[in-house]
């Protein structure tokens, strides 16, 4: 509901004479809009580093780092700096309307993800089970996501002068809100479901959680 809220506010600034402060508008840096991202973001990190801890698998610090990363670039720029960077230093030309720094972000946005999927398959790969159903309702929330980041923003770019630049700003920026609250309160979810499922007796032997997690309803889809 907040995230629903500021895309509200965003349009009484952009429409109305009831509030004219700039911190308002949905896609302004350093906007509350912007924070509470941010402190979804940091949330995620922390609940998936309690996750690793509660379970004693390394698995969840893959999904921890990514968010880690995408805290820091959104709140350093990383993508739009190093992309300016990328596109000089490469001479990239415009093209559809896309300026030569968006083929370098598209370039970073490339090659960080690729990285990332990388850590993740391997977290995949190694995890157990509840570790892979998780992990795959993750993966099809950050498609989402990179939908509204990387598509939609490219739009955006394109779209950027007409009448309906308004209207991309609340899909990109809202749509990477939403998304992102969907994660973190699946993630905080996850807790949740472990302890449901944990043999305290075993625990107390000092076995890894992950050994004796057991999913009251294994044959559950999520």
């Amino acid at each position: 509901m907040t995230d629903f809220a500021f895309i509200v506010f965003h349009f009484l600034y952009e429409y109305t004479v009831l509030s004219k402060n700039p911190l308002l508008h949905i896609s302004r840096d350093g906007g509350y809009a912007e924070l509470f991202q941010y402190l979804k973001e940091f949330w995620s990190i922390a609940l998936l580093s309690f996750l690793a801890i509660q379970t004693r698998s390394r698995s969840y610090l893959s999904w921890s780092s990514f968010f880690c990363y995408l805290l820091i670039d959104d709140s350093l720029s990383i993508h739009e700096r190093l992309g300016d960077f990328i596109a000089e230093k490469l001479a990239f030309s415009a093209l559809l309307k896309l300026r030569p720094v968006d083929f370098g972000e598209l370039l970073v946005f490339g090659v960080s993800g690729l990285f990332f999927l990388t850590l993740i398959a391997i977290a995949y790969y190694l995890g157990d089970s509840f570790f892979r159903r998780a992990s795959r309702k993750l993966i099809m929330l950050l498609l989402v996501l990179a939908f509204f980041g990387v598509a939609v923003d490219m739009l955006h770019v394109v779209f950027k002068f007409s009448r309906f630049e308004p209207l991309f700003s609340v899909l990109e920026d809202g749509g990477e809100m939403v998304v992102m609250s969907v994660m973190m309160c699946f993630i905080f979810s996850l807790s949740g479901r472990i302890q449901e499922g944990t043999n305290t007796t075993e625990i107390a032997e000092g076995k890894p959680l992950t050994q004796v997690v057991k999913m009251k309803r294994n044959s559950q889809t999520w």
